[in-house]
């Protein structure tokens, strides 16, 4: 947990704080993201060299990770008593550049902010099936204001029918992914054996792979379509998932993209400040013939971002970061 004693005096505060936007989850793991300490601000730069062309070809999932790791940023400086001002897209000719968070000397943190900070070091994604047990009404709503508080929109599939829906939507999306082979050589280069000493990627401990399964993982996603198997398992997982919701936001660019990557962090530092648990079904909005599906599902106007599925279970298996060198300067 977060306490005054972790957080380190005034001229390593910066770096502090980066590393714990580090910390955001990415697609695949990839963390696609930079920054950059300059005078009393630091930069959010996008790197696109970590980008995923064929499962993200407009590259927004990209934003919405570094969206993610922006609010973890955003947390991590209050949690250390600077006021933030945040800059999105300050420069239109420098369009790597995503954010530009100016600090200065801030009150302190709330109480809100110190739990969300705290939240940081122990978020993790939990892919195994929830329990049975209902979300409180009161925690969905929190979660649904949160979403808000970022510009964007949270909407709840209550009814049996949207949920029925939405896993066969999650099903077509799983065989049309997974029959595609360069789809398939993509998701092989970013997975990795659970004893690698990557920092980055996919590893097979995630989901539940043993040591010597998740050595031959990648061989076997590049040279088999499993998509009748993902289909099946990402459908009972959505059954088993006492809350389904989309983020969406009004808009479809840049900007939008990184709120919702925001929305998404103040939500899962949220659940997670909880004991909630969160993981992603995206494959729907992934798919470019399904993602309008998928709006019209939530009855919201914009467009869907993100899937995810909300319970009470065990909680997901912590994976490793890039270095502060790697990803600083």
């Amino acid at each position: 947990m977060t306490t005054p004693e972790t957080i380190p005096p005034t001229g390593d505060k910066l770096a502090w704080a980066i590393a714990q936007a580090v910390r955001a989850p990415s697609s695949h793991n990839t963390q696609p993201w930079r920054f950059r300490i300059h005078g009393d601000a630091i930069e959010l730069f996008a790197d696109r060299t970590r980008a995923l062309p064929v499962a993200d070809p407009d590259q927004r999932e990209l934003t919405i990770s570094c969206g993610a790791a922006l609010f973890h940023l955003r947390t991590a400086l209050r949690v250390c008593g600077f006021d933030v001002e945040v800059d999105r897209l300050p420069d239109h000719t420098h369009p790597d550049l995503l954010a530009r968070v100016t600090v200065r000397a801030g009150p302190e943190p709330t109480e809100d902010e110190r739990a969300l900070g705290a939240a940081i070091a122990t978020r993790a994604t939990s892919r195994v099936p929830y329990l049975g047990v209902t979300v409180p009404d009161d925690l969905v709503d929190r979660l649904r204001r949160d979403v808000e508080a970022e510009d964007a929109w949270f909407a709840p599939l209550p009814e049996e029918s949207q949920r029925v829906r939405l896993v066969a939507m999650i099903m077509e999306a799983d065989h049309l992914q997974w029959e595609s082979h360069p789809f398939r050589r993509e998701l092989a280069r970013w997975m990795r054996a659970n004893d690698s000493p990557a920092r980055d990627g996919i590893f097979g401990y995630a989901f539940g792979i043993d040591n010597i399964e998740s050595h031959f993982a990648a061989m076997a996603v590049r040279l088999m379509d499993r998509g009748a198997h993902e289909a099946v398992g990402h459908a009972h997982l959505a059954d088993a998932s006492p809350l389904l919701a989309v983020i969406g936001t009004e808009g479809d660019w840049a900007l939008p993209w990184l709120r919702a990557g925001e929305a998404l962090a103040r939500v899962l530092l949220r659940a997670e400040s909880e004991s909630l648990r969160v993981a992603y079904l995206n494959q729907p909005v992934e798919v470019p013939v399904l993602r309008g599906a998928v709006g019209e599902l939530t009855g919201r106007v914009g467009s869907p971002q993100l899937i995810l599925r909300i319970g009470y279970g065990a909680q997901g298996p912590a994976t490793p970061r890039r270095a502060l060198s790697e990803v600083l300067g």
